[in-house]
């Protein structure tokens, strides 16, 4: 019998990541009324009634509470897009007071999501927004950079009252010092590149440099650290193009084929878990800009494209997880190896952080069976794979249940 550290948890064909930009303490007020309208709001309402958040909760979430959600957090006061606004926009960072500091903490303390960190303030505005500068682009050294990070965990740690594990370029965008920032601060995971972006044919650097469609989409490392760099690889707008009332031919052909275009265009996914490669679904809290332009993807445009994709993946063999869940058992996985010592015998070689955690195993035995843990305790195996806690001595296969 063949036996092997399955790739993602549960012997997953794929993982699936809920990744939303800018988590915010801002409110663009689109149509200067004053008051709050759907869309305006990219986390200063918190939860009430018309905040983003809210309308997460209630229009998308709430179909699918399986999935997990990972929000990148501007931590400061997050600028606008140009320097005279055409909108306006109010901006704290998230430790303002205490209501701010209860609600981000609240959401990454909720088992199904978490924060991440996108710097402070996302960047420096221009004069019209092609002149705007993201922030890791805007550092002239190394030091800068570790500076500004260690001000912008300060700040997420008085509010969350923990460090972010990992996060996110602020539009994808580096320079050449940017990953070793990353890396030399002890990140564990990070969000380089708009990945999918290379494989539909852009040249842009915010896209990565890997052509190979594998690799692509598939988890990497980098630095000295071995930080996990984790794909950006379905645009929650995917199926925008059925869902929204355009009039023009080619649009009323989509709707008249409907079930085919929903089938072409989910081939992306298809082809992400024919491959065990990684399902990440980028969006934005909010569609409003200073500039008056709308912001996309963005979760309220989006709605109906989300809850298709998510209904499509919902019957698959996926693991929904956050951006931290998923680095913390890559690396757990590449840091233990199985020892044979007989056909029915096999130990688990591990570091003690990694002790009663749980390794997905994949056995070549489809047939049901019992495996006798290192403790004394038994567990029954089923399609060849078992959610197996790491421990010290040896594993024991019984066949038969």
């Amino acid at each position: 019998m063949h036996i092997n550290r399955s790739k993602w948890f549960n012997g997953a064909d794929s993982p699936v990541l809920f990744m939303i930009d800018d988590l915010a303490n801002a409110w663009v007020d689109t149509n200067g009324d004053g008051s709050l309208d759907w869309g305006e709001d990219w986390g200063f309402f918190k939860e009430e009634d018309r905040s983003s958040f809210r309308f997460l909760q209630e229009e998308i979430l709430k179909y699918y509470p399986e999935v997990k959600v990972t929000f990148f957090v501007p931590v400061g006061a997050r600028v606008g897009m140009i320097q005279n606004p055409i909108c306006t926009m109010t901006a704290q960072p998230i430790n303002a007071d205490e209501d701010s500091k209860v609600f981000f903490r609240s959401i990454h303390q909720h088992p199904n999501y978490e924060l991440a960190y996108h710097g402070t303030t996302h960047g420096i505005v221009g004069e019209e927004a092609k002149d705007f500068v993201q922030e890791w682009a805007s550092f002239a050294s190394l030091d800068e950079a570790l500076h500004r990070i260690d001000e912008g965990v300060g700040i997420f740690e008085d509010a969350v009252e923990v460090k972010p594990s990992g996060g996110k370029y602020c539009g994808y965008t580096s320079n050449g010092f940017s990953d070793q920032s990353i890396d030399e601060y002890g990140f564990a995971w990070w969000c380089r590149y708009w990945n999918r972006g290379r494989a539909d044919g852009s040249e842009d650097p915010s896209c990565g440099l890997d052509s190979d469609r594998l690799s692509n989409y598939d988890v990497k490392r980098f630095g000295q650290n071995g930080v996990l760099d984790i794909p950006s690889t379905v645009n929650g707008a995917l199926l925008n193009g059925l869902y929204h009332a355009r009039t023009s031919p080619k649009d009323r052909i989509k709707r008249m084929l409907k079930p085919t275009f929903i089938k072409w265009k989910l081939r992306e996914i298809d082809y992400l878990l024919k491959h065990r490669l990684v399902i990440s679904v980028q969006e934005h809290i909010a569609p409003s800009r200073d500039d008056g332009r709308r912001q996309s993807p963005n979760i309220f445009d989006d709605r109906e494209s989300l809850l298709q994709i998510f209904s499509y993946v919902k019957g698959k063999n996926v693991w929904y997880c956050t951006g931290t869940e998923l680095a913390d058992y890559v690396n757990m996985r590449d840091r233990i190896t199985v020892e044979r010592f007989a056909e029915s015998r096999f130990a688990l070689k591990h570091e003690a952080k990694d002790r009663d955690k749980l390794l997905s195993l994949s056995f070549s035995e489809r047939r049901p069976f019992r495996l006798q843990l290192p403790d004394g305790r038994n567990m029954n195996v089923w399609k060849g794979t078992a959610n197996v806690p790491v421990m010290e001595g040896d594993y024991v296969i019984t066949h038969g249940i």
